[in-house]
């Protein structure tokens, strides 16, 4: 078994800004995004933003313990070429989604479409943060409206986090690259993200956005997160051939 892992070095800003890049690819838009941009356009927005990015906060640790368990079962060059194959897979999920979904698509309208259909329910027992949103910062929501909204927010975003394309990817990229620079870029991407959907959802609710350029975007992207996985594996595979193996 290999005990060894690039966790206990120094930070490694290179992994931390990859991390940055592949969560904020991966999550941009996603079911996620799109949770907090609705709940935002419903109820009070700092409620909304520590909801939800709570929840994702949690993902992060979950994400790690898995790659680091990962990570002491698998040498780190194999998992670089690991790492590979699954974002060379979301580059050709992407391109596949690029492929076949209409030009004229509107991601916004069909993201806030499907969010809503979920959280309608709600509504009407919340009508009371609503109608404090809907005024503004001056109206103040009872604390119990409040943490209703929190746990609504943390729930709805904890549980579609769960087994999507971030989570995986994020799993990958911990096991493969140094741990604590990883965690600490998918957690400014994913706070990053979900201000930004907060933002989108009180000021540019009702613009439209390109769904198949999106798609294209991330399948691009992803490819050149696979190049920069080989480009690792190929190192190490290097620095094995060229070095004697210390015992552990």
């Amino acid at each position: 078994m290999y005990s060894s892992h690039p966790v206990l070095g120094s930070p490694d800003f290179n992994a931390f800004l990859l991390s940055v890049g592949m969560v904020g690819m991966a999550e941009i838009f996603d079911k996620t995004w799109f949770v907090a941009l609705v709940m935002a356009m419903r109820y009070e927005k700092n409620t909304v933003f520590w909801g939800c990015f709570a929840a994702l906060l949690v993902h992060v640790f979950v994400a790690a313990a898995f790659g680091f368990s990962v990570s002491r079962l698998v040498a780190p060059r194999t998992l670089d070429f690991l790492a590979a194959g699954l974002y060379g897979t979301f580059a050709v999920l992407y391109a596949y989604d690029w492929l076949t979904t209409e030009q004229d698509s509107d991601l916004m309208a069909a993201g806030k479409e499907e969010v809503n259909s979920s959280v309608r329910n709600e509504d009407e027992q919340d009508e009371e943060a609503t109608y404090g949103a809907t005024k503004g910062s001056h109206a103040v929501e009872k604390p119990s409206v409040l943490g209703r909204v929190f746990v609504q927010c943390f729930m709805a975003v904890f549980i579609a986090e769960w087994g999507d394309r971030t989570q995986i990817a994020m799993i990958g990229i911990h096991a493969s690259q140094p741990l604590v620079p990883v965690m600490l870029g998918s957690t400014l991407a994913f706070a990053l993200l979900t201000l930004s959907a907060v933002l989108v959802g009180i000021f540019l609710g009702d613009r439209t956005l390109n769904e198949s350029t999106v798609k294209a975007v991330c399948a691009v992207s992803f490819l050149f997160f696979m190049a920069m996985s080989v480009r690792d594996g190929l190192h190490a595979r290097a620095g094995t051939q060229t070095t004697p193996q210390l015992p552990h």
